[in-house]
């Protein structure tokens, strides 16, 4: 017998997606498909052009500051996508703390009885190369605990639907470091490779939202979202490798690591993110069923 799934909403959604970028964007492309009509809201007017020149409605909005008497006054659901920019602490606390509550604030204004918060699994901080799931233990860092902030507010925010998805290791179109990486002939390694990395394709990730927008139970919930296929990152640079029918490459610990690793100041922690949640209750499934297959596409 196949899975059972709640029932799913019938009638078109109109949806505002607050930071319609890397993920964001194609969430609208998959739901202006299905049916749904779609805002979505960018920070600049450079990227409201681009996204209205390939046929979706935008508008450039200030999340933080802007006046949200500005934007359309009636949707049924809210995503909140908008990412920090690459900044520290502060902007975590301004993007997924102060930002989300004021979006919170307007969505309610606005009728919304559905509303969806991408967050991350970097909320985990368990390195011992376990499983963690939606109920283990999370928060402990600045940038974690602002995102948490996020996901709280919007749990307790009384929406008809509240979801919280915590997104693994985002790749895809124009986002695959050691592809490009092994590439240019840079083929050392540098940093931790025995680890685990829980890799979630940008285009599952958008369908995720979909998901969540239009099945599962009433009320607030919260989903680890990845491809279930963890890896280690010694495991993937080897096959990208003789993919590229490349030398193989070299691992130096004392070598530098990755743009993540640089950005956030730390190690990335070993550790195996359980999807079972989101599997069991949404009409989901990854399209790319690892990293593998996804990156087959791309290399």
């Amino acid at each position: 017998m196949g899975r059972h799934f709640p029932a799913q909403v019938s009638a078109p959604l109109k949806i505002a997606v607050l930071g319609c970028g890397y993920v964001g964007a194609e969430f609208a492309r998959q739901a202006r498909t299905a049916g749904h009509e779609v805002l979505g809201v960018v920070r600049s007017e450079a990227s409201r052009d681009k996204l209205r020149a390939e046929g979706l409605s935008a508008e450039a909005f200030d999340l933080f500051a802007g006046d949200w008497a500005q934007l359309p006054q009636r949707f049924d659901a809210v995503v909140y996508a908008a990412s920090t920019g690459g900044g520290g602490p502060e902007a975590y606390v301004l993007a997924y703390d102060v930002g989300v509550r004021r979006a919170l604030a307007w969505a309610r204004s606005v009728g919304a009885t559905r509303f969806v918060f991408t967050s991350s699994t970097g909320v985990y901080r368990q390195d011992d190369g376990g499983i963690v799931d939606e109920g283990s233990p999370a928060g402990g860092a600045p940038t974690a605990d602002a995102i948490l902030g996020g996901e709280q507010a919007v749990l307790a925010a009384g929406f008809a639907q509240a979801r919280v998805l915590r997104f693994g290791g985002l790749y895809g179109p124009g986002r695959h470091h050691l592809v490009d990486q092994l590439r240019r002939g840079d083929n050392v390694i540098g940093g931790r490779v025995d680890h685990f990395i829980n890799y979630l394709h940008r285009d599952d990730a958008a369908s995720s939202i979909l998901a969540a927008l239009v099945g599962g139970p009433v009320g607030a919930r919260v989903y680890n979202v990845g491809d279930g296929c963890p890896v280690t990152k010694e495991a993937l640079a080897k096959w990208i490798a003789a993919r590229l029918g490349l030398v193989a490459p070299v691992f130096d610990p004392s070598a530098p690591a990755g743009p993540r690793v640089a950005k956030g100041g730390r190690t990335q922690p070993n550790r195996i993110v359980s999807v079972a949640l989101i599997r069991s209750e949404l009409p989901w499934e990854p399209r790319f069923k690892d990293v593998f297959a996804g990156l087959s596409q791309l290399c």
